[in-house]
């Protein structure tokens, strides 16, 4: 932790996540609010291309499997479970 962040009195911590709870604002961006910065403003997008990210995000992260996957309900529980 940086050392100017240790001095924050708890009690201004509060206030501050309360004031960036009705601004709408991450803390990042209150903060460069309060500092003159520029607030850049939060993307808007479409259902379709909320839909078209996702889809982009499975497909590079999907998992090829080469193999027959037995995940029905007798694969789960074995002949050492009747055993109990």
């Amino acid at each position: 932790m940086h050392p100017a962040l240790e001095q924050i009195k708890p009690e201004t911590v509060e206030l501050l996540t309360a004031a960036v709870q009705a601004s709408g604002l991450s803390v990042d961006e209150y903060l460069r609010s309060l500092l003159g910065e520029p607030v850049e403003p939060k993307e808007e997008i479409s259902p379709q291309e909320k839909a078209r990210r996702w889809e982009e995000f499975v497909e590079k992260h999907s998992v090829s499997v080469n193999h027959f996957v037995d995940d029905s309900r007798e694969s789960v529980y074995t002949r050492e479970d009747e055993a109990l």
